[in-house]
């Protein structure tokens, strides 16, 4: 009665066997596709990141504050805020 189970039973059969390794081919594929694309954004990413000049963009924004002070305190306050917000925000959603 065994033999009849398992010859009745289709996913133990080579059909199986194709499938599994055709599924896993087509993962293996799609990984290899998706590593790909994070690598060379990462590498484009990362060449951007080495051509800001910091101390160039410090100055700018040194001048930008100097010049307008006023302007420069608002801005701060607002990311201030939408930082508070956004962080409060998190605390909620963990405590829940």
């Amino acid at each position: 009665m065994d033999d009849e189970t398992r010859s009745g039973n289709q996913d133990d059969g080579p059909d199986s066997e194709t499938r599994f390794g055709k599924a896993r081919d087509y993962v293996n594929d799609k990984y290899g596709a998706a590593s790909g694309a994070v690598r060379d954004t990462y590498n484009q990413v990362r060449e951007k990141v080495e051509d800001v000049d910091v101390s160039a963009l410090t100055d700018q924004v040194r001048s930008y504050v100097r010049s307008n002070p006023g302007k420069a305190l608002l801005i701060s306050i607002g990311a201030g805020f939408v930082i508070g917000l956004l962080l409060r925000r998190s605390e909620d959603e963990d405590e829940e």
